[in-house]
This record gives structure tokens, C-alpha cells and sequence, in this order.
């Protein structure tokens, strides 16, 4: 398998992640994103050790990162940005650990454009980072989303956070529309803006 610098590959955190063990071709890709609070520790044969894009919402369960890669994408939701941008510009760098040249906080302006482009109001960081890859790469591969579709988990959590999310005493996602942005990421399959890592393979 060859890849380019024009081939972003963005690995989300739904279980389907842990199905196959494909991190040897995972890691030959050049630029690998990741999500909010991903890890790759124990988990190098599913999903490889290669992180270059750190995508966040800095959002308040997110926690910060002993090694942070070279590019972090900050998605902030238009409706937060606009209550509160100049308090996330001021807390960002403490909380997360970093310095203002090693990070990007994607402006209100283009986290409406995103909104508008999908129909969907307050789209998940992974979401917005499909967006933003197609804006930036020529060719955008997804893995891993889930859409929360069978349960509420993700696949670093620790067996009992399964058991009490998928209870829904932990009300992870309720503030996305998870069947929306499935479809939608759905319709980008068809229309070929993006492609699955599971057919990408196939076809390499």
C-alpha cells in the first residue's frame, strides 16, 4: 500500500476500531488524525501508534497529553464560540498544555459554515473534522465511526464506564444528533467525498 501527504486519515473512537488488526497498515499512512480523548496504548495492533492530528473540541471532559502531535485542529461549536471564544482562547493553552504555535482554534465564522454545510446543529468533533479534512486534504479515509449506534461507548473505556453508559446513567452523545450525522457521513461515502478505511484497503 503507498500512501501521499494528500491522504488524511481520521480514526474515530467507536469499539468497531478493535474488529480488525490493522495497525502495521494503519501506521504507513503519512497523516493520521485522532479524536478528542483517544489513546493508543494496548490498542497499537488495531489501530497503529502514529498520531500526526490531534482534532478536540476542548471540551470539558477532555483531558490534556503527555505527547501531543505536531498539529492539533481545535472544533469548538459555533454556539459555544459565540458565548465564549475570548474565555477559550485564555484557558486553552493551560488546560491542554499548549502554546499558541501549536495549535489551530478553527474561528466561529467557519464552525457555522461547517453547520450549514451538514444541516446539523452542534456536529460532533468528529464530524467537524471530516469537514475540515475534506477542506484541506485531496483525499479523506474514515475508521472507526460508530455514531454511537450500538451502544455509548468507546473503544478505550474501561469495562464498567461500558456497562454504566450504555445503562444511560452516563448520558454521553445526547447533545448530538447521532442518526443525523450518520446519514450525512453516509451520503459522503456515496458521493465519494470520503472513503471507509475498511474499502480503501481493499482496493490498495
Amino acid at each position: 500500500m503507498t500512501t501521499n501527504k494528500n491522504i488524511l486519515l481520521i480514526i474515530a473512537n467507536g469499539p468497531s476500531c478493535l474488529k480488525n488488526k490493522i495497525g502495521h497498515k494503519i501506521d504507513q499512512f503519512k497523516e493520521i488524525g485522532r479524536i478528542n480523548n483517544y489513546t493508543t496504548n494496548n490498542f497499537e495492533d488495531f489501530i497503529g501508534s502514529k498520531t500526526s492530528i490531534w482534532f478536540n473540541g476542548a471540551n470539558q471532559g477532555l483531558k490534556s497529553r503527555q505527547n501531543i502531535p505536531y498539529k492539533t485542529i481545535i472544533l469548538v461549536p459555533y454556539e459555544v464560540l459565540c458565548r465564549k471564544e475570548k474565555k477559550l482562547i485564555e484557558k486553552i493553552p493551560k488546560k491542554l498544555n499548549l502554546n499558541n504555535s501549536k495549535y489551530t482554534l478553527i474561528k466561529k465564522e467557519k464552525m457555522k459554515e461547517y453547520e450549514d454545510i451538514c444541516n446539523i446543529k452542534r456536529p460532533t468533533t468528529g464530524l467537524n473534522s471530516i469537514l475540515w479534512g475534506i477542506e484541506n486534504y485531496d483525499k479523506v479515509i474514515i475508521h472507526g465511526f460508530d455514531f454511537f449506534e450500538n451502544g455509548k461507548e468507546h473503544y478505550y473505556d474501561s469495562y464498567l464506564t461500558k456497562k454504566i453508559a450504555n445503562l444511560k446513567i452516563v448520558g454521553k452523545g445526547k447533545k448530538h444528533d447521532n442518526e443525523g450525522e450518520k446519514l450525512f457521513v453516509q451520503g459522503l461515502v456515496q458521493e465519494k467525498k470520503i472513503v471507509q478505511l475498511t474499502e480503501y484497503l481493499k482496493e490498495s
